[in-house]
């Protein structure tokens, strides 16, 4: 009932964001999620034993996340995107090196376990969150917007019909270390599901579309989604607990919930950019 209820308050106010927000809002919502995941991201991590900083990660988070927005809403030119954006990568990297560096109270090896993480977790964010604000406007307002929700809509299905079908009709474990629940017949359900869900969106709401496309953004999604679940998986495994955190009732924690679509956006981006426009 928690994870219905959740769900029920939660999926309204995706869509409505998406819908209305502006640019710079929308970057600064993708960024407040952002900081959850991380927020929660850093508890895993110091569950591992590392010391990760979070007066460290947070402020790079940001400026970088500001950096690849920003090319969109003030309208860079090519060069301008370009440099910027490898100047604020190269930038981040010497920080948290120097950061490494003239760290004190710690062992050598405990600096640099700390330095890997934190650079893991910034660029991780900053890198596979930012899709979800170019995604949205970067390929036009109404295409950039259709693409999202259908991408949302993949990724919900593809979670819920994974589940049941697990449940039902799992027999084979995917990957019984990472997550001994997941079942290759529940991801395929989850994979079948939400091409069923991003066709029928393309039918009744965005024929302008691509039939084509659709479905191959859709099997893309869905595989790297479940991708980004193990991957997720991997870091709560190692850090011994069930769940990032109890923040959504039902749901556990903001990563748990974005899991997925930090592998699905990321994948819809290079597809849109590579093989659409």
């Amino acid at each position: 009932m928690k994870r219905i209820l959740s769900a029920i308050i939660l999926i309204p106010a995706a869509l409505l964001a998406v819908i209305y927000a502006t640019p710079a809002l929308y970057l600064i919502g993708v960024a407040a999620l952002g900081s959850l995941c991380l927020y929660e991201y850093c508890g895993l991590i110091r569950n591992m034993g590392i010391r990760i900083r979070a007066r460290f990660v947070f402020p790079v988070f940001w400026l970088l996340l500001g950096v690849f927005g920003s090319k969109t809403i003030f309208e860079w030119n090519a060069l301008q995107e370009t440099g910027t954006a490898i100047a604020a990568v190269m930038a981040a990297l010497i920080a948290a090196f120097l950061a490494a560096v003239l760290r004190r109270g710690l062992s050598m090896r405990e600096r640099a376990l700390a330095l890997m993480a934190e650079t893991l977790g910034v660029f991780y964010f900053a890198l596979f969150l930012y899709p979800v604000f170019s995604v949205r406007f970067e390929f036009g307002s109404t295409p950039g917007l259709q693409w999202t929700i259908i991408l949302l809509a993949v990724i919900w299905a593809n979670d819920s019909a994974a589940l049941a079908v697990g449940k039902k009709f799992g027999r084979t474990r995917m990957a019984p270390l990472l997550s001994p629940k997941k079942t290759n017949e529940g991801a395929a359900g989850g994979i079948v599901a939400g091409v069923i869900a991003a066709v029928l969106l393309q039918r009744f709401l965005f024929a302008d579309l691509h039939t084509v496309h659709v479905v191959a953004v859709s099997i893309l999604a869905g595989i790297f989604g479940q991708l980004g679940d193990l991957a997720e998986s991997l870091l709560k495994r190692a850090a011994e607990v069930k769940d990032s955190s109890q923040l959504i009732p039902g749901h556990g924690g903001a990563l748990d919930r974005m899991d997925s679509l930090l592998f699905a956006f990321p994948i819809m981006y290079i597809y849109l950019y590579f093989l659409y426009q």
